[in-house]
This record gives structure tokens, sequence and C-alpha cells, in this order.
């Protein structure tokens, strides 16, 4: 199938496995863009269910989407790996089948792209929602359309000053041809390792305003965050360990690098993890994320931390302690979801009339 347009064109890469309602969402959610030069590429991990069956009925009605069906599971980010290296159009964006992009999202970007023609990758922020639509993270707050040189945004990205989700991203072919492909040893943290490429080594654009939505659910990857520990330092290394090995990515960055600057503080994340684990109830998780602790260099706050945890399980005072923990934070998370989706809400309600 040959899709002819006089504007560039943009590759929307989706993997899929065994989500077809979902997957139908994500597919309407770009046919829908208001930028329509759009090539959908959806990508089956061997589902084996309804999958194929709503894909095809979505490409009888329109010509830009294209299906491909894997005899076996591949992985998730070597279908994404098989994907991105499908693309032939200038532009290219990656989308979980769980995801939606909001309707103006490929129009923002391309308009970001013809004001800064050097740059390589436009970022918008995106926001957090669950099966429900009810907003559980908003939008980072991006205040104007913002270039940056080779380099310059990596530091904000790992910081969360600037936009790092790589569904709300549109990359230019240029990017993959140059850097290569996703590397699956850098573990759930494989798309931010991209991204970070990417950054390190080309100029970027942030705009602000809203690319996409992501979900969150009881499958969803947000949801199924492993606790802290080794994995996480080589997951880490590894996409540091990248981008330190260009010969393209510039001095100031390696620079960072080695002064350990871009490295997150494994013994906050540890302990955030357990305090966030011990007020839902979830002690196994709790005691994984201290051994963790330990793993990562810090073993006597590792200790101390995995006798908190027993003695919250046998002194009936820190049990008290955690079960008002646990209450308080489930008051503060409602609080803050129902602040979050008085604010935030209406963006997210264009969904709807894609179900």
């Amino acid at each position: 199938m040959t899709i002819l347009s006089a504007e560039p064109i943009i590759t929307t890469v989706i993997p899929t496995y065994r989500r077809p309602s979902l997957l139908r969402r994500a597919i309407l959610s770009v046919l829908n863009q208001t930028y329509p030069h759009v090539c959908v590429c959806v990508y089956d991990n061997a589902s084996g269910d309804e999958t194929e069956k709503v894909v095809r009925q979505l490409m009888q009605k329109d010509e830009r989407i294209r299906y491909h069906c894997h005899p076996e599971n591949i992985g998730l980010f070597n279908n994404f790996n098989y994907g991105l290296q499908e693309v032939e159009t200038p532009f290219f964006s990656l989308l979980s089948d769980d995801d939606v992009l909001v309707p103006t999202f490929y129009e923002e970007t391309i308009k970001a792209f013809r004001q800064y023609p050097e740059t390589m990758l436009v970022c918008m922020p995106t926001m957090v929602v669950d099966s429900l639509l009810n907003v559980i993270s908003g939008p980072m707050q991006v205040m104007n359309t913002t270039f940056y040189a080779p380099g310059e945004a990596v530091k904000g990205m790992i910081e969360v000053n600037i936009p790092a989700t790589w569904t709300g991203i549109v990359f230019r072919k240029d990017v993959r041809d140059q850097i290569g492909l996703i590397n699956p040893n850098a573990g759930p943290r494989a798309d931010g390792g991209f991204v970070y490429h990417a950054a390190a080594r080309f100029p970027l654009v942030a705009v602000p305003g809203l690319g996409a939505v992501l979900m969150a659910h009881d499958n969803s990857t947000s949801r199924t965050v492993p606790p802290i520990g080794i994995g996480y330092m080589y997951w880490w290394n590894t996409i540091m360990r990248t981008i330190y090995e260009d010969s393209k990515v510039p001095l100031s960055v390696k620079a960072y690098i080695l002064s350990r600057e871009l490295h997150p503080n494994y013994k906050n994340i540890g302990i955030l993890q357990v305090v966030r684990a011990l007020a839902r109830g979830d002690y196994d998780y709790a005691k994984r994320a201290a051994h963790g602790v330990r793993e990562c260099g810090y073993p006597l706050t590792g200790k101390m931390i995995k006798l908190f945890i027993w003695s919250c399980r046998i002194i009936p005072l820190l049990q008290r302690v955690v079960v008002a923990l646990r209450e308080s934070w489930r008051r503060s998370h409602i609080r803050k979801n129902k602040m979050l989706h008085q604010k935030y809400g209406h963006l997210a309600a264009f969904i709807k009339e894609y179900e």
C-alpha cells in the first residue's frame, strides 16, 4: 500500500499483544489527528485473539493502516524495534497499544519542526489517567516552545523538567538511522534510554500543551515497576554507557555522566518505594525494595529499613502507625486525584469518542 502526500508523513509504530479494544482506541487516536498525513503500523505479537479482526475492520475504512502479525511473541521492545526498522517516512512516533494521542499532537509537533528545521525530535507533555479516565498524573508544565541544543535537555529530562515520555515525542527518521534501535538490555528503562540518547546527541524542541494520554491499569508498565535492586544499576549503566560511547555526543554530557550528576539517587528511590508499599500494605514489595537498597550500595540503610519493616509487623504501636499512614495516604491520594481531575479531566474527554 502506498500513501501519497505532499506533506511529510508520520509513521505511528504500535506494537500490540492481546488488548484489541484498547488497541482500537489507540489506532483511532492516530487516524483522528488534525494532521492527517499518517501511516499507522500495527505489529501484533502473536496475540491469537480478536486483535487481527479489530485491525482488519478499521483497515476496511481507512487505508492508512498497515498490519503485521509475528508467528510468535518476540517481546515488547523487540517488537518496538521491529516496527522501528520498518519506518520509511520522514518522521515517526512510538505508541503503546493502551495509550492515546491528543488530536492536535502531530499538528503541534510538525509546526515546531517547521519553526526549527534543525531539530531532530519534538517533545510534548503527557498525562496519566485510570480506566475510568480519572486523572492520576497531570501534564508537565512547559511554559513556552523552547529549543535545546544537543545535550542541553538531558539533565532536565532525567530531573523531570522536560518531557521525556516517548509517547509524547515525534522523531525524525534520522534519529533511528544515526543512533540505532532501542537497547532491550536497558530493561524496563529501555524507552527512556532511547529518548535520553536522542536528546544527548541531537537538538530538540519542547512544546507546551498536551501530546498524549497514558492509561494506568493493572497490566500497564507503570503498574508493574519492579522494586529497586541491582537490575536498576545495570539498566541505568547500560543507558549511560551507550551515551558515553557515542562519539557524536557533546563532551559536556559525557562530563555529567562521569561526575555521576546524571545518576539517580538509589537510596531515596528505595526509601520512597518502601514508604509507598507500607502505605498500601504491601510488605513483600517493601522488603524487596529494602533488599534492593542494600544491593545498590547502601547496606546499612537497607538493613535499617528491613528492621523497620519487620518491626511494623510485630509491634502494635508501629502497626497502628502503618495503618494511620495507609489511611492518610489513601485520603491524600483521593484528594490529589480529585483536584487533578477537576483541573485536567476535560483534556481526556475526547477519549470517550473512541469507545
